[in-house]
């Protein structure tokens, strides 16, 4: 998963006397990255910090924050860039050298050669922080669908961005008496909160698709680089529709396979993760362990059919069923984990089927999002369309 931390001033105080708290609110999300620690500063403006989950690159190469060998630019990159090889290939094309075998110095090359027009060319799920170190520039960026997150605290010294809000709300400069209205009316209606909005005023979430970029004088310049299409006709229908579909479910679901670690599922009884599963057993030869949350309850327990799913795709299994209790004892860590106001309680078998999972594989894929893709949980989004309508 990893995660990312940093701060930038525009005053002229010096870094160094916010550099223990960048360490220590980099500690905060140690369970995203628990691999690999790192650390890094210009020891003027500048102070950046980041925790490792080691997907590609196993070895030290891997490392970040990640600098360009003149010591120019700084990156620290949360994410994954599915087609990083043939970007890689177009910068070498340019004459870059890579020291490394990941996406990451991929990213750095890519935002030093072209700019914010790299994100152009990304395929993936990205928050990342890059940094110009002679101009003191601090870039920020969101990837297209807003998979991974990225929080900042603006104010007149300076900025601070991170992968969790409680790492910012942590921050000495926030003041945590101050909720933002707007931020707390989206949380009652939507049961979370959305991009831009965060809970305490002075405090965002990029936006899904953006960038800002912020100067030493602390000049904001903004940008977006991908919008969500808006509803429109289409011509497919039929036999072409279900292709279409298939072809862009095939192509996902192996681009989310490029990895140097095993990779497992998640597999419930319904029809999303089944339909990954699937996927994922055509496309690759490796062995696959599903994972599988149940409940002693038969209203809600989907064990059976899971297990039936793995049985005919040939998937490893692994079930675990769970009782109320369980859950009430994971209150505490599911509150901690989140580090924002949420108010899905899926977040529970989330994160048992998670803790299961990691006993054995570092990687998983899921049907998640698949539903709401598909208008699924009739009642649930037909509730949200009626609240968005208010606003």
């Amino acid at each position: 998963m990893c995660g990312i931390v940093g701060q930038f001033l525009y005053n002229d105080e010096p870094i160094s006397m916010y550099v223990p708290f960048i360490r220590s609110l980099s500690r905060l999300m140690k369970r995203r990255g628990p691999d690999d620690n790192g650390f890094w500063s210009d020891e003027k403006s500048c102070a950046m910090g980041f925790q490792r989950l080691a997907i590609l690159d196993l070895k030290p190469t891997g490392h970040q924050p990640i600098l360009t060998q003149d010591g120019n630019y700084a990156l620290v990159f949360n994410g994954e860039i599915y087609n990083f090889k043939e970007i890689r290939d177009q910068l070498e094309q340019q004459g870059v050298t890579f020291r490394s075998s990941g996406d990451s110095e991929v990213v750095l090359h890519a935002l030093e050669y072209w700019g914010t027009a790299a994100f152009q060319k990304f395929n993936g799920m990205f928050a990342l922080a890059f940094y110009n170190v002679r101009e003191k520039k601090l870039l920020l960026a969101r990837d297209h669908a807003g998979i991974k997150p990225l929080y900042y605290l603006l104010t007149k010294d300076g900025l601070v961005y991170a992968s969790q809000y409680d790492q910012i709300i942590n921050h000495p400069w926030v003041n945590r008496s101050k909720i933002y209205q707007p931020a707390l009316s989206l949380y009652l209606k939507l049961g979370y909160i959305p991009a831009p909005y965060a809970i305490l005023e002075n405090t965002h979430m990029v936006m899904p698709g953006n960038w800002l970029e912020i100067d030493a004088q602390g000049r904001i310049n903004k940008g977006c680089f991908y919008q969500m299409p808006v509803w429109q006709s289409t011509d497919l229908s039929g036999a072409e529709a279900i292709e279409a579909m298939d072809i862009a479910i095939r192509n996902a679901v192996q681009r989310h396979l490029i990895s140097d670690v095993p990779v497992g599922v998640f597999l419930s009884g319904g029809v999303d993760s089944p339909l990954v599963a699937s996927y994922m057993r055509s496309l690759s030869s490796a062995r696959i362990t599903s994972f599988s949350i149940g409940s002693f309850d038969p209203r809600h327990d989907e064990s059976t059919q899971a297990e039936a799913y793995a049985k005919e795709l040939g998937l490893e299994e692994v079930v675990r069923k769970i009782s109320a209790e369980d859950a009430l004892g994971l209150l505490d860590q599911v509150v901690d984990a989140c580090g924002e106001p949420f108010a899905d309680f899926s977040i529970f078998p989330t994160m048992m089927v998670s803790r299961l999972a990691r006993r054995q594989v570092k990687v998983v894929l899921s049907g998640d999002g698949g539903d709401e893709l598909l208008w699924g949980y009739v009642p649930r989004m037909a509730q949200v369309i009626k609240q968005a309508g208010n606003f």
